[in-house]
């Protein structure tokens, strides 16, 4: 059984398309936002409190630190290698190209 979107209209869930559930199937229902495009928090939605700040940090003290293999972090480090010269060259680049 697929999900299948639906309209609250007058009182009753209308769905939008085709349903292929079987008479009598029990579903789950909640509202959908309207703001389908963000990602994330907006700073409104950021609660800043004590009680707040207290819940994060409890949080984030139960956080496992990353393990990596002795491959995993020999690649990294050529990664941030790699970077560190990448970059350097383009800064390189826009100096040397900088109007005089």
């Amino acid at each position: 059984m697929n999900a299948v979107r639906a309209i609250w209209k007058n009182g009753n869930i209308v769905p939008v398309g085709p349903v292929d559930w079987s008479e009598g199937c029990e579903v789950s229902i909640e509202p959908v936002s309207k703001d389908l495009d963000r990602i994330g928090l907006d700073e409104a939605d950021w609660r800043d409190d004590p009680e707040s700040r207290a819940d994060w940090n409890s949080w984030i003290s139960t956080l496992k630190p990353l393990e990596f293999t002795s491959e995993e972090e020999r690649r990294i480090a050529e990664f941030d290698a790699e970077m560190r010269r990448y970059n350097v060259e383009m800064m390189r680049r826009q100096i040397e190209e900088a109007p005089q």
